[in-house]
């Protein structure tokens, strides 16, 4: 698993590249060990899953009978639902890298994408947090999470954009990738696995 320092020298290239300068991607490890070290990012992310997690819990429970059950099983259900959102755009995306032709810059991609999830995860986790430490703040977290969310998109396009040669196009369609399914299935699943409120 990436040490700290590592993942922090990741996150130096992601941000160069957040700021369009090529030199960004000397930063990352771009080979195929690379890719596959890239997706250690999701347990770098546990800790915030953790408290996004522990927030949503306290939303369903305000929302159901009081002897609801919410124990480990529920946590593991919101993990597979964390796991799927991860994966299915990745798995949808090498699907189509070879129809579309844009096979060259998946492995890119990927492994950027990877590294981004991590600082867009705690940043995700910040207005969960605060309705933990205070409840009444839910609506204020709730535009914050808006906001947060709306700045994830802006900021994967750009660094799709810079992975995939800076073509806008192609940078929009993998973007909407990343973005639209997840939340799809994402709500369909938490309805199946019953982690929604009813």
């Amino acid at each position: 698993m990436p040490g700290l320092d590592e993942v922090l020298y990741y996150l130096t290239g992601i941000y160069l590249l957040l700021k369009q300068k090529q030199e960004g991607f000397g930063w990352l490890d771009l080979t195929l060990r690379g890719l596959t070290r890239s997706f250690w990012a999701f347990v770098w992310c546990l800790p915030a899953f953790a408290v996004i997690w522990a927030s949503w819990r306290l939303y369903y429970l305000a929302s159901m009978p009081a002897e609801t059950p919410t124990g480990l099983v529920f946590f593991i259900k919101l993990l597979v639902v964390d796991i799927a959102g991860w994966l299915l755009p990745l798995v949808l995306l090498a699907a189509l890298a070879r129809p579309l032709g844009y096979g060259k810059y998946l492995a890119t991609v990927v492994t950027a994408s990877n590294w981004i999830a991590v600082p867009f995860a705690y940043a995700a986790a910040i207005p969960f947090a605060l309705t933990l430490v205070l409840p009444t703040s839910a609506p204020f977290a709730g535009l914050l999470l808006y906001a947060v969310f709306g700045a994830s998109v802006v900021l994967q396009f750009r660094l799709v954009w810079m992975c995939v040669g800076k073509q806008t196009l192609l940078a929009a369609a993998m973007t909407a990738v990343f973005v639209l399914p997840p939340m799809i299935v994402g709500q369909e699943l938490q309805r199946l696995l019953g982690t929604l409120p009813g």
